[in-house]
């Protein structure tokens, strides 16, 4: 006798693994990996389609055990297994995506529901905040490796990330440097305050040098050579919370082209000097070591180093107080004030590799000098001094050439 057929409520008759409870919602079981699984649908057809799908993933391999996981839960796995990573670039990935990213529809999202239309209405939502181009290519260079890690481990069957930046735009943020005579200027208003002129020896160094702030800040007297008219950049300084509270640390360059040896010129010497005697004059001592090192180079008056935002709010004053004084001149003097613009360490460290591709040191001289992995920065340098030489250039030959 054969056996009765299963039918739900209206009477069509249920596949093996199709169930219709009371309520009149079905579900449909299968086994993955010897572990059961449920789905569930609020109509026959709707479950199905499901049930088409779980084939279709069952054919490919693809890891239904793991169907559930969010972009943000994955994203931290992401980050266990990255064991090559630096604290601080840990620190920094979790920082940039818990301030983009975490928040977002697809963080929160499953990632097995997240397709390329998701991913670039999240990038279109970041160009309309204002965000520049670079910033938008970071976030998806931390989303992109996440759900490739997603089909690597069969719970995706391809990255919807891919080419999802085609076509996103972004702001273009130019680099920007000061000019000669603003660098003159605040070098000059710096050597004349009677309270800013303590930080006169650490900008002369800093234009002289082009270090990056953390280097300038890492900088110790042992990495300087004053007979060979040398320094050795070793080591950066940063103040961060690797999970051991805020406090100053001090780590190995980012990048082989990092450690390199840089030529002292005349004026970056003599600032070197002038730092020396001004910490014996003012009996500077470093008060603490920190990891170790107890001879840093530039000091606060509390005989700390100094924190990158420490270093850009102390340019923030110099200049607030610059201003302030130029417009009380320029009102005496009846003329329009000529303020010096904003200026960050990042901004110092551009003027520095300005002022030297200016004098015509070669590309590749420069790069070594800044720390460059990549001739490419170096070079983008070069094609905007080259569009001001040009436009000087024509300038002089308005003298020349006039007609009318």
């Amino acid at each position: 006798m054969a056996r009765k057929k299963r039918t739900d409520h209206k009477g069509y008759v249920l596949r093996v693994g199709e169930y219709q409870d009371k309520s009149g919602r079905y579900s449909f079981k299968y086994t993955q990996n010897g572990k059961r699984y449920t789905v569930y649908g609020l109509t026959l057809k709707e479950l199905r389609e499901k049930e088409k799908q779980i084939e279709k993933d069952l054919e490919d391999g693809i890891d239904n055990s793991r169907r559930n996981i969010t972009l943000n839960q994955l994203f931290r796995e992401y980050l266990e297994l990255k064991t090559d990573l630096k604290e601080t670039t840990r620190c920094n990935y979790l920082a940039s995506w818990n301030n983009a990213i975490r928040d977002s529809d697809i963080g929160k999202m499953k990632v097995s529901e997240i397709d390329q239309i998701r991913i670039r209405k999240f990038y279109a939502g970041l160009v309309k905040q204002g965000l520049a181009v670079n910033t938008i290519k970071f976030y998806h260079s931390l989303i992109c490796p996440v759900l490739e890690l997603a089909v690597d481990s069969n719970m995706i069957r391809k990255n919807p990330a891919k080419d999802a930046r085609k076509g996103i735009g972004g702001t273009k943020r130019e680099k920007t440097s000061i000019t000669i005579s603003q660098q003159e200027k605040l070098l000059d208003f710096l050597k004349s305050s009677s309270q800013y002129c303590v930080y006169h020896p650490l900008m002369i160094f800093a234009l002289s040098t082009a270090l990056r702030v953390g280097e300038l800040t890492g900088l110790r007297w042992s990495d300087v050579d004053l007979k060979e008219n040398i320094i050795h950049i070793r080591q950066q300084l940063i103040y961060r919370n690797l999970g051991d509270g805020c406090r100053f640390h001090v780590q190995n360059l980012k990048t082989e082209a990092g450690r390199r040896n840089i030529p002292l010129t005349a004026s970056a010497r003599k600032s070197l000097i002038k730092q020396k005697e001004l910490s014996l004059v003012l009996g500077t001592k470093q008060r603490k070591e920190i990891d170790g090192v107890t001879d840093f180079v530039f000091l606060n008056s509390l005989g700390n180093p100094y924190a990158a935002n420490a270093v850009n709010f102390m340019l923030k004053n110099v200049i607030d107080a610059y201003n302030r004084a130029e417009r009380e001149v320029a009102v005496r003097e009846d003329r329009e004030p000529e303020p010096l613009p904003h200026i960050s360490a990042h901004i110092l460290r551009h003027t520095a590799c300005t002022r030297l591709a200016e004098s015509g040191i070669d590309p590749k001289t420069l790069q070594y000098i800044m720390g460059h992995s990549s001739i490419a920065v170096t070079m983008d340098i070069y094609n905007h001094v080259d569009t001001i030489r040009v436009k000087n250039e024509m300038e002089k030959a308005e003298d020349v050439i006039k007609y009318g």
